[in-house]
């Protein structure tokens, strides 16, 4: 009984952590005066330094000259928006 205790709270501890891992998503903006169009830089990200870098390498590799990008915490799709816990650039 004692180990299958152990294991159930192990199998918690290890899950919490899950939870609580950071998970930036990226956004591009080729006209950065026309937020209403932009494309995904990817989802699901470790750092915002990864987020970030994958943004900056769209913009560069389509030689966007007025673009801009912003990365997104733990992004969620709720009431027809993405509500993102905080987002940097």
């Amino acid at each position: 009984m004692k180990k299958l205790f152990g294991i159930v709270v192990m199998g918690l501890f290890i899950t919490s952590c899950d939870l609580i891992s950071e998970r930036w998503d990226g956004y591009v903006y080729p006209n950065k005066n026309n937020l209403s169009n932009f494309i995904s830089a990817g989802n699901g990200f470790s750092s915002f330094e990864q987020c970030q870098a994958a943004c900056i390498s769209i913009i560069r590799s389509n030689n966007w000259q007025n673009a801009d990008y912003e990365c997104g915490l733990n992004c969620k799709f709720k009431d027809g928006m993405n509500i993102c816990e905080k987002t940097a650039k």
